[in-house]
């Protein structure tokens, strides 16, 4: 575990976070202390199994975050148990939360007098499936009728850093349909929502802007400080602040570079290396889409 019981993961990130009208994530895996079964993993090289103390939930609550997507491929990893325990932990510390199907699809926010609405999807068992458009339009559409603003999480996508392009096409991994990442988006846009953001492939994605409504295609890992890897590209852990007007459209935005530190936890990138990263493959994923992205960060329109 990480020094101090954990309390200075989000040092660096924690005032941006409680900055903003609503921060959002993803919580992989469960936060369970005990009980429920672990999975069985067919190829253990490839396999991991992700437990969190319930009392790691107190970092997110001080560093400000208001929703967690649960919508992933390891929230099944210690069965009814550890989607029952996060999920009760996330209620008890406030924390909203969305994603499996037939639990909780949805969540709903209320801030400075906006319903900011919240789905989530994913390509797992008991997930809201990325694979049925028809019914992720039929939740956003539902969502975008019940309020002013909808934020869209999606965990699709193949991993890992030689999957940081968007393919434009239905992905495969570890024998698994993860989505047309792209399709996805567009429909989840059509339907209704005003902002888009994945985490899948564990490394950063591009960012499009789609119908005025922003697009982040993965923001990768952001707090994984022990037995993921971290080199290189698959420590680029930003964080995006977006702002959209009254209607859900984008204004503008900001690229807060972080990379993540072995045991400690996201730092401050001072180098540029993820700004560019991110203007890099958003250039060449989207040449089209009206968005620049300059040396600081910032992101505006054309």
């Amino acid at each position: 575990m990480p020094p101090n019981d954990g309390r200075n993961l989000f040092d660096d990130a924690a005032e941006i976070f409680r900055r903003v009208d609503v921060a959002a994530a993803n919580q992989e895996g469960t936060l369970l202390d005990k009980g429920g079964k672990a999975k069985n993993c067919s190829n253990p090289d490839i396999c991991f199994t992700f437990r969190t103390p319930t009392s790691y939930v107190k970092h997110l609550q001080d560093c400000g975050i208001d929703f967690m997507s649960i919508a992933n491929n390891h929230i099944n990893d210690f069965g009814p148990a550890g989607t029952y325990s996060t999920q009760l932990t996330l209620k008890n510390a406030g924390i909203a939360y969305a994603g499996l199907r037939e639990q909780c699809p949805t969540a709903v926010i209320v801030r400075n007098g906006k319903r900011i609405g919240f789905a989530a999807f994913g390509h797992s068992r008991g997930t809201s499936n990325i694979n049925n458009l028809d019914d992720v339009c039929d939740i956003v559409r539902q969502l975008s009728e019940e309020c002013d603003i909808v934020v869209v999480s999606f965990h699709g996508g193949a991993e890992g850093a030689k999957h940081s392009r968007v393919p434009m096409q239905t992905e495969q991994a570890f024998g698994e349909r993860r989505g047309n990442v792209a399709e996805f988006a567009h429909a989840a846009i059509d339907a209704g929502a005003d902002i888009v953001y994945g985490h899948g492939p564990h490394v950063n994605r591009a960012i499009e802007l789609y119908n005025d409504r922003l697009i982040m295609y993965s923001l990768g890992n952001f707090c994984t400080p022990y037995k993921m890897n971290i080199s290189g590209i698959s420590g680029y852990a930003p964080i995006i602040e977006v702002r959209v007007d009254d209607k859900g459209a984008f204004e503008d935005g900001v690229i807060h570079p972080f990379i993540q530190q072995k045991g400690v936890g996201p730092r401050k990138d001072t180098s540029g290396v993820v700004i560019r990263n991110l203007r890099r493959l958003s250039s060449e994923d989207f040449p089209a889409s009206p968005l620049i992205i300059t040396d600081d960060g910032e992101i505006k329109r054309r």
